[in-house]
């Protein structure tokens, strides 16, 4: 479950092999929530309100290059990095 980026203490991981829709999960002080990296819509879960806003945030800077390494890591060929 590689780790792409931490935004304000969120950790935002996409988990090898995960199921469709694409999605991140964003992690933080025992909340988890599943987002849509099409649409940016949490799945399941729930963060914070004030996390939330900053993953949408960071999530709709970052749309293509969030979709690309989805990708790659389900395809078994990310090697890593953070997205800053």
């Amino acid at each position: 479950m590689p780790t792409i980026a931490i935004i304000d203490g969120v950790r935002i991981v996409i988990h090898l092999k995960d199921h469709l829709p694409p999605h991140l999960h964003a992690m933080f002080a025992g909340h988890e929530a599943q987002i849509s990296i099409v649409t940016g819509d949490i799945l399941s879960g729930s963060l914070p309100p004030a996390k939330t806003r900053l993953v949408e945030a960071w999530l709709a800077a970052h749309r293509e290059q969030v979709a690309s390494i989805w990708v790659e890591i389900r395809e078994g060929r990310y090697s890593g990095g953070q997205i800053t």
